[in-house]
């Protein structure tokens, strides 16, 4: 969140845990994690709000449902409770476990202007091999606004070596975004995840992630053994789009059999 352009490649583990058990993790990593640094002082988490993209037959929701070893996000991101100064366009590939995320920095101001139709980007610039900016992704895809997802993220650091991070979301709520390109989120009308009459579960569940440089570092194993975590995947852009009753008729998450 601080510079205008970042490119990473990581690996990211995905885990449902209770409350519970997310307070116990966070004491466990107390003494070798530290907060975040862009979490707001005198505050412990950040609220995370994204407009994901996808080509008018799902395409990037149809590869990830069926987990397809190469495959894309498209999305927009702000922090806080409504976009001020700035919006990130990210895009995030992922190859089988290894993902690589490049979002870009730009003014909330020039946001309108930017995803004007056809304005985007010349067309001989997308017959590259590979498509580098948001901007060719979506001109080729013809990608569209597909889903708000809004949640609040608690994020700690690890001191132990060059790159490791622990979040632990919640309150995860979504609504249909019906290819409008505002911002703008109406609270109001948006669902949480775990509403019961979708869920059929009536404990929020906090998403844990964790995401590393290297396979498999020793805290990781560590964390992973003590805990007994089990690894399931949870794509917060198929989860919203299953359960919005638009979409189609709510489906029964397997976590919350």
């Amino acid at each position: 969140m601080i510079n205008d352009y970042s490119e990473m490649k990581r690996y990211e583990l995905k885990y449902t845990i209770s409350s519970s058990v997310a307070s116990e993790i966070r004491d466990y990593i107390r003494d070798f994690f530290s907060l975040d640094e862009h979490v707001p002082p005198g505050e412990t988490q950040y609220t995370v709000n994204s407009l994901y993209f996808d080509t008018p037959e799902l395409s990037f929701y149809y590869d990830t449902k069926f987990r397809k070893l190469t495959r894309y996000k498209l999305r927009v991101r702000y922090y806080g409770d409504r976009p001020t100064d700035s919006v990130w366009t990210e895009i995030k590939y992922r190859n089988s476990s290894v993902i690589w995320k490049t979002r870009h920095r730009m003014p909330f101001k020039e946001w309108p202007a930017f995803v004007q139709p056809r304005l985007l980007v010349k067309e001989e610039t997308v017959m590259k091999e590979r498509m580098d900016s948001f901007e060719e992704m979506i001109f080729f895809h013809d990608a569209r606004p597909a889903l708000h997802v809004s949640y609040v993220r608690e994020p700690y650091v690890t001191q132990l070596e060059e790159y490791g991070r622990i979040t632990f979301d919640r309150h995860l709520k979504y609504s249909l975004a019906k290819e409008s390109t505002d911002l703008s989120l109406h609270r109001e009308n948006m669902l949480y995840y775990d509403d019961p009459g979708t869920s059929k579960h009536y404990e929020s569940p906090v998403i844990l992630e964790i995401k590393v440089e290297t396979l498999v570092p020793f805290w990781v194993i560590d964390i992973v053994r003590t805990f007994g975590l089990v690894q399931r995947g949870f794509s917060k852009y198929c989860y919203g789009l299953d359960n919005n009753r638009e979409f189609t008729s709510p489906a029964r998450n397997p976590f919350f059999a």
